[in-house]
């Protein structure tokens, strides 16, 4: 009998399930999904760093569950609310308070696993895709195929468990401490609305205005800023800003309503003042909720711009990092003719078609390395650059790294003469070059490097040895490795230049174009799906409180409508006015996340635009990251509009 109450009252509270059902379901399909794909022996075998993609997935996903299950607290105490009524009656007829308890459980259990199971087939299908856009990030052949992972849905079903029995519990606890007189009579109570005083709400929203822009400027500080001072800024920065989002979103939408009840042209004006009771009602009961949803919003909307337009950039700009086929990089003062060996052991495995042994050489009394030009030639041309030539009293700077020009531009302003040995050098005629050439490592090792004249550069000390090298076909990532093992092996006897002495400790590195790039792919799709993932999933959770905020007050406003109605308002004006009250309280959460992250898009593209090889990508991020947020913001928008006019309205308005 308790199963067939239990499924009749499934079939009767559907409206109230519909959006909760939606919300697991999602929940679970993307949870699986991502947990497939980081499980998945394709992807992890592309890279030997893929791991980091399943580890940030894994730790998300934890998070997600945690996040998860007071999404499925609130959604199960707003049904509770519509049910209290119900459940009373069951008391008094007799049925033990255990009982309703355990008949709530098997309603939630019900809809709980078919939300598992559902999610889990969605789940499967989107792992499919998510699988074949990875593939296709690493350009390799794939199709689409569907596997399922028992080691992901496993995981998937322990999270469930876990994020699902929270909600149960608190459930029970509810029910067991409830009184028969407060279930029947507590959706009767009368609710005291008091809102602050115009000026005081003025301030607060003048404060968390002004903390909103303290937010702004001491991030754009710390991105300018290089030490460890900078994540104190940003860190900062974060604090202002949601401390102003919730304050903005708590106070602005109560003093706009205090400055419309202000103005009786239009108080009065139409069914307006019905709907200013509504959204008055409505502000003061589910303002601290909003400015919480205006929080989340915020941090899934920069998270999810920031991880596709940051892993975007870095594929686009992995020729910058990996300009050669292979670099070896040695702090040691060695002979050139040290290198023929590495030259040698590398041609066994890939042909080199051309390299260039160079020294890094020490500018007494300056900050920075040279190059002789000759190196420097012959670098360009390894890279496809036209070479450069100069005087023999000429130098010319060259620098890939955008954060140091502008310093780079005020110095050669300020004095453009530089002494070298005695020698008085003056810039030629473009000093500086910034084409990309890898400068912290092989071109220089602080983003930068002075090119001079062969005889001024050979005067100085070469303490630093370098080794580019380009081949005639394609590499392997495992050559890496191969190169480092020979490096400190035995077969390799490197000399020192006369006048030096051995030292113990060498610093040593090996670039091979190959691995980078294959590990820079790794690092793009780590960073692009984990955003991807805690942003959509953020959406989906503030989205789901949204929409039972509003659900939650379809008793109280459908007593309202069928008043107006009585009054004459026809049944069209009334889905009007839901429209109206809907739409302007999905829109409140939306005022700053929104201004901030076309902020954040604008920001980046004046900031990093130049700097991205790959043209309007921080815009292109922009646009998909807002588009995404949309489809699914107006799904459940759709979704709790369509409910709210069904019940209300009745059958007479579609």
């Amino acid at each position: 009998m308790y199963a067939k109450l239990a499924f009749r009252n499934i079939c009767r509270s559907l409206r109230d399930y519909i959006i909760y059902f939606i919300t697991i379901t999602l929940t679970i399909a993307l949870m699986y999904s991502f947990l497939a794909l980081g499980f998945s022996d394709d992807i992890i075998a592309m890279s030997e760093n893929m791991s980091m993609l399943t580890s940030g997935i894994l730790i998300l996903s934890f998070l997600i569950a945690f996040m998860a299950s007071f999404v499925v607290k609130y959604a199960i105490r707003f049904m509770l609310g519509q049910r209290k009524k119900e459940f009373a009656l069951y008391e008094l007829m007799g049925m033990e308070v255990k009982t309703i308890s355990n008949l709530f459980l098997i309603e939630n259990t019900i809809i709980g696993c078919g939300a598992l199971l559902f999610g889990s087939i969605v789940g499967t299908l989107l792992s499919g895709v998510l699988n074949q856009v990875v593939k296709n990030i690493f350009e390799t052949p794939h199709t689409y195929h569907i596997s399922f992972s028992f080691q992901a849905w496993g995981i998937t079903v322990v999270l469930f468990i876990l994020m699902y029995g929270f909600g149960i519990f608190h459930a029970a606890k509810v029910i067991r401490r409830r009184k028969v007189v407060e279930l029947l009579y507590d959706n009767r109570k009368n609710e005291e609305y008091r809102f602050k005083t115009i000026k005081k709400s003025i301030l607060v929203v003048l404060i968390s205005t002004a903390a909103m822009i303290l937010g702004v400027v001491l991030l754009a500080q710390g991105l300018q800023i290089q030490t460890n001072a900078a994540i104190l800024y940003i860190g900062g920065s974060c604090l202002f800003l949601l401390i102003g989002v919730y304050e903005l979103h708590r106070q602005l939408p109560a003093l706009l309503y205090q400055f419309a009840k202000r103005a009786p042209h239009k108080k009065y004006k139409a069914e307006n003042l019905f709907f200013l009771g509504q959204i008055g009602r409505r502000i003061q009961s589910a303002g601290r909720t909003m400015a919480i949803v205006a929080i989340l919003l915020t941090i899934s909307l920069v998270t999810m711009f920031i991880g596709l337009s940051m892993g975007a950039s870095y594929k686009a700009n992995m020729e910058v990092y990996y300009p050669y086929d292979v670099g070896v990089a040695i702090d040691a003062p060695l002979t050139k003719s040290s290198m023929d060996d590495v030259i040698a052991f590398v041609d066994q495995r890939c042909e080199v078609e051309d390299s260039v042994t160079y020294y890094l050489y020490d500018v007494p009394n300056e900050a920075i390395e040279a190059l002789s030009l000759s190196d420097y030639n012959h670098l360009r041309q390894m890279l496809g650059f036209s070479p450069v030539s100069m005087g023999s009293n000429q130098y010319l700077i060259h620098c890939d790294t955008w954060n140091y020009l502008d310093d780079i531009e005020q110095a050669l302003e300020q004095q453009s003469e530089i002494i070298v040995n005695d020698r008085t050098l003056t810039p030629i005629k473009t000093p500086i070059l910034t084409e990309p050439m890898e400068q912290y490592q092989m071109a220089g090792t602080n983003g930068y490097v002075l090119v001079l004249p062969d005889e001024t550069a050979q005067q100085l000390s070469g303490n630093k040895i370098r080794l580019a090298m380009k081949l005639n076909g394609e590499s392997y990532s495992e050559l890496k490795g191969e190169i480092q093992r020979f490096l400190n092996s035995d077969d390799w006897l490197p000399d020192i230049q006369a006048g030096y002495e051995p030292t113990e400790r060498i610093t040593l590195g090996v670039t091979v174009k190959a691995w980078g790039v294959a590990n820079s792919l790794t690092g793009f799709t780590a960073i692009s799906f984990c955003g991807l993932y805690l942003s959509i999933i953020f959406i989906i959770l503030s989205c789901a409180v949204l929409a039972f905020e509003q659900l939650s007050a379809i008793d109280k406003n459908r007593k309202n409508y069928e008043i107006i109605g009585l009054l004459g308002v026809s049944k069209e004006k009334q889905a009007s006015l839901i429209r109206k009250e809907i739409s302007t309280m999905f829109f409140i959460p939306l005022l700053f996340p929104l201004f901030l992250t076309v902020l954040l898009i604008a920001s980046t593209q004046v900031l990093f635009g130049e700097v991205i090889l790959q043209k309007g990508l921080i815009l292109l991020y922009g646009f998909v990251t807002i588009l995404l947020f949309c489809a699914i913001y107006l799904t459940y928008f759709g979704a709790t509009m369509f409910l709210f006019k069904k019940v209300i309205l009745r059958s007479d308005i579609r």
